[in-house]
């Protein structure tokens, strides 16, 4: 992604899930010790690693660990197969993790009660944790890659329990409710916040990017979004603003206002080629146009792809191509699709 894009999620706008991994494994109790069991009856289904969903996501991480680890984590996926499987979003602040990650800690749960199963995200790489509790420090017990955990589970045949999950899993973003008392409300009206956005659900996910000769990535959750680079990170939580609230300068301008206000978006969505985009900007942002995001399919090597293309400026023109892996956006580092509007077009 351009500096522009990158500026305004760092300052105002700001974006989580996933994993090339070594195995850098730690025995840090007898539960995390691997299992030779499997969770349920063997398959031929097969399960990749790319263009996966949140659902997929956790369901994934969650089925590696139950089958690698054993334990606390085998007994929460096979509650999870018959009660649903749910994975809530905190500030990796909540704990004291050996690695935050991009600051999301994912708190992997049968039926919503956390039972201390954690993973976080470091580009393509999953810190895996289990006992994990606020008041201690909490030492990972592996960092593996999607890919890993996906050839380690069509190995065991366990494709299928991943699908299963994945159909009835949910993935609940908590963070707001670890912040001020001024976040506790999303619909308190405060500042002009009119409520959360939600975010439409083919966009959520972890997109990667290599345009602009810089990695980049992109998290949306349901109702936040979180960007990282080489050289900025942030998360900007989501919401509709009242209309009028950018009248008063001397209210939106006050120091109170822009401390309060320093992690949340200003959204809206418009239909443009075909396309429906989410506008995002900052709150108090009153030039510029923000950074607008839709997801579309395209044809790479003669195959349908889902892309993310994140656009900008006044004629809304392409900036960068997110892809769901991390391999497919390097091999297409750079590379312009005849049906997006770019800026050298003109």
């Amino acid at each position: 992604m351009n500096k522009k894009i990158g500026m305004l999620m760092a300052t105002g706008m700001s974006l989580l899930l996933v994993g090339c991994g070594n195995q850098n494994n730690k025995s840090t109790a007898s539960s995390s010790s691997s299992s030779n069991s499997l969770l349920t009856a063997k398959s031929s289904v097969q399960i990749s690693s790319n263009n996966l969903t949140p659902q997929e996501t956790v369901s994934l991480i969650s089925t590696y660990c139950g089958l690698r680890y054993g334990g606390e984590w085998a007994a929460m996926v096979k509650q999870a197969h018959e009660n649903g499987l749910q994975v809530n979003l905190y500030p990796s602040s909540k704990y004291r993790l050996s690695d935050n990650g991009q600051g999301v800690a994912y708190d992997v749960t049968a039926g919503g009660k956390s039972q201390g199963l954690v993973y976080t995200v470091n580009n393509d790489d999953i810190n895996i944790y289990q006992n994990v509790t606020a008041n201690r420090k909490n030492t990972k017990i592996a960092t593996v890659s999607k890919a890993a955990m996906a050839s380690y589970v069509n190995q065991k045949k366990q494709g299928k329990l991943v699908n299963d999950l994945a159909a009835k899993a949910q993935v609940v973003d908590k963070r707001n409710s670890n912040t001020s008392s001024v976040d506790n409300d999303e619909n308190d009206h405060k500042y002009g916040r009119l409520g959360v956005t939600s975010v439409p659900s083919e966009m959520q996910g972890t997109w990667y990017s290599a345009d602009n000769d810089a990695d980049s990535t992109v998290v949306f959750s349901a109702h936040s979004c979180t960007y990282q680079d080489k050289d900025s990170q942030g998360t900007t939580n989501l919401y509709k603003q009242d209309p009028h609230f950018l009248d008063n300068e001397d209210t939106y301008l006050s120091k109170q206002v822009q401390d309060a206000t320093k992690d949340w978006g200003r959204t809206s969505f418009f239909n443009l080629d075909g396309l429906r985009w989410l506008n995002i900007r900052g709150w108090t942002q009153t030039a510029g146009d923000g950074s607008s995001y839709a997801v579309k399919t395209e044809t790479v090597d003669g195959k349908p792809v889902k892309v993310l293309v994140a656009a900008g400026g006044a004629g809304n023109w392409t900036e960068a191509v997110y892809y769901q892996s991390k391999e497919m956006a390097q091999q297409n580092a750079d590379k312009k699709f005849d049906d997006l509007h770019y800026m050298d077009d003109e």
